[in-house]
């Protein structure tokens, strides 16, 4: 602790200087900073006292910067998985329509229905892999940039880097699970038919 009096002090040197004072009572905090501004107005009454209040308070004032930025990353993260969800199902589904014909030839000529379902969810997760190690090679760079915003977690957080693989993987073949059910059930003639 370095004391320095507030009058010599020069301005922007020192934000706030604070008298911390530790109770077990059970009494209001309003209570307490009355009586705290009796004891030290009996010694001084020239002392001002003011902004009183508690260190919970002091705590959570100087995290909320940091709270609102894990805030407003964890939506923007959220909002990045909806759209990567979105456009996932919608080339999985593009590139199975455009893959008709082929299931219907292949399903012609004595493939099964099976093999052409584990096809198409193959493919999605082999999809799914790739954009995953791509993710996360570009995630361990990143890190470097985002250390001032971590706090309390390492910049190679181990449940994270496991987790949002296998959440992405997940979402992978969730959105592939439709295309690759209607591509199971694709009527042999019919898509031999199709243009």
């Amino acid at each position: 602790m370095i004391y320095d009096s507030m009058f010599q002090v020069e301005s922007g040197a020192s934000g706030r200087t604070a008298f911390i004072l530790r109770s077990q009572g059970k009494g209001t905090d309003q209570g307490l900073f009355q009586d705290v501004q009796r004891q030290v107005w009996s010694v001084d009454k020239d002392l001002p006292i003011y902004n009183t209040t508690t260190l919970a308070i002091l705590v959570s004032e100087s995290l909320a910067q940091r709270r609102f930025t894990v805030l407003l990353l964890g939506s923007f993260a959220m909002i990045a998985l909806a759209l990567a969800s979105i456009g996932l199902f919608g080339v999985i589904s593009y590139l199975v329509a455009e893959r008709t014909r082929e299931f219907g030839l292949r399903m012609a000529l004595g493939a099964e229905r099976v093999n052409i379902y584990w096809q198409v969810l193959r493919r999605a997760a082999l999809v799914g892999m790739a954009g995953c190690g791509l993710g996360l090679t570009l995630s361990l760079i990143a890190t470097r940039l985002l250390q001032a915003s971590l706090y309390h977690v390492s910049r190679f957080d181990v449940p994270t880097i496991v987790l949002v693989p296998v959440l992405l993987l997940s979402v992978a073949l969730f959105a592939a699970y439709w295309p690759a059910r209607r591509a199971a059930r694709v009527d042999p003639m019919v898509a031999l038919r199709y243009e």
